[in-house]
């Protein structure tokens, strides 16, 4: 168990399996966030229902929970009030509460939407835990977007780099990687529901690939072991690499905050070819040693992929004894300021760590 305390409101394994069984969501796909991401006391905080895709809302209701918590990070759980209902809305809903929340607060928004799928109407909820800066809580992450129990999701802490300046920035971009990087690539949108995002009190120390260094850990990086992800974000161009679950990336780069995170959390391979090190998980993996397993594994992806679709990992001079299926801008083979898409065998790696996760 990862022993990190539940807050106020959170679902369970069930809700986690309920939505693994669920391939496709009822139309329209919609994102719920909130702004800023770790908001101080008594700052406005705006939140949005964002349309993704289209379709039939018919209804959409805002409720809030507002519990307390102490420096020994007990928690005092509040009530829940209905902030705001829409009938028949048009476009993003948005809702802005004016002079925010006190200090030492926990916030646990909820989204009850009423959407029509043909002749069906169904319900979807959005439930999201974030805390008020400062965390009282000495030398713990903050929660900033928080949707299940840390044993059954991904947990990732966004940590800043020590040549960080610009607070602000960083919590800026802690926000932009969630919403345009994690729920924007159209794999781990699928999955959004499995992430709990926080934000670090202390820094560490990000270092190149090519330097032989360690990355430099925060202070109180063992309270941080209950997350899967260790995101250190910084300014400096640097090779950015992942070492365990710590990895690094520059704060603005959304492709390679995808890309290390899928070696942190996912366990998925680099597909390029260079100083790197190269594996094959023995569930689903998205490398192979041999030609002739990658191209057995190419039917294990329906229409997707077929033998043809098989590359040995060669750039140049480059040769290695490996070999994927995957398209050569598979966010596992690049990185940098935009995104890609995972492709088919990263995919389905990302959803058997989802499931490996929940039924933990």
């Amino acid at each position: 168990m990862k022993n990190l305390k539940t807050f106020p409101g959170w679902s369970m394994a069930a809700f986690g399996f309920l939505l693994l069984l669920t391939s496709c969501e009822p139309a329209p796909v919609t994102l719920a966030l909130h702004n800023p991401i770790y908001p101080t006391a008594s700052q406005n905080v705006t939140y949005t229902l964002e349309r993704v895709t289209t379709g039939t809302i018919n209804s959409a209701r805002l409720f809030e929970t507002v519990s307390t918590v102490n420096s020994a990070g007990t928690i005092t759980a509040g009530t829940e009030t209905e902030l705001q209902s829409w009938s028949s809305p048009a476009g993003d809903l948005s809702f802005v509460k004016s002079g925010g929340y006190a200090a030492n607060s926990l916030v646990t928004y909820r989204w009850e939407v009423k959407v029509q799928e043909e002749d069906k109407e169904k319900t979807k909820t959005y439930r999201v835990t974030y805390a008020i800066r400062p965390y009282p809580v000495p030398n713990q992450p903050a929660p900033v977007y928080v949707q299940g129990d840390p044993d059954d999701v991904f947990d990732l802490v966004f940590i800043p780099d020590t040549d960080i300046t610009d607070m602000d920035g960083f919590r800026n971009h802690c926000r932009e990687n969630i919403r345009n990087a994690f729920f924007d690539e159209p794999h781990t949108r699928l999955w959004r529901r499995q992430f709990n995002f926080y934000i670090n009190p202390m820094t560490g120390t990000a270092k190149d690939a090519d330097s032989g260094e360690s990355h430099i850990v925060p202070s109180n990086n063992a309270q941080l072991a209950f997350a899967e992800g260790r995101c250190l974000m910084h300014r400096v161009s640097i090779r950015d690499y992942a070492s365990g679950g710590l990895f690094s990336t520059e704060q603005e780069n959304r492709g390679t905050v995808l890309h290390e995170s899928g070696h942190a959390l996912f366990k998925l391979a680099d597909e390029y070819c260079g100083n790197t090190s190269y594996h094959a998980q023995p569930n689903s993996p998205n490398l192979w040693s041999s030609q002739a397993a990658a191209e057995a594994a190419a039917d294990d992806y329906g229409s997707c992929k077929t033998i043809s679709d098989v590359r040995r990992i060669q750039s140049g001079d480059c040769v290695k004894n490996w070999w994927k299926l995957c398209v050569e801008n598979c966010q596992m083979k690049v990185s940098g300021l935009n995104h890609t898409q995972y492709d088919c065998p990263c995919r389905a790696r990302i959803t058997t760590r989802v499931f490996e996760l929940t039924s933990d």
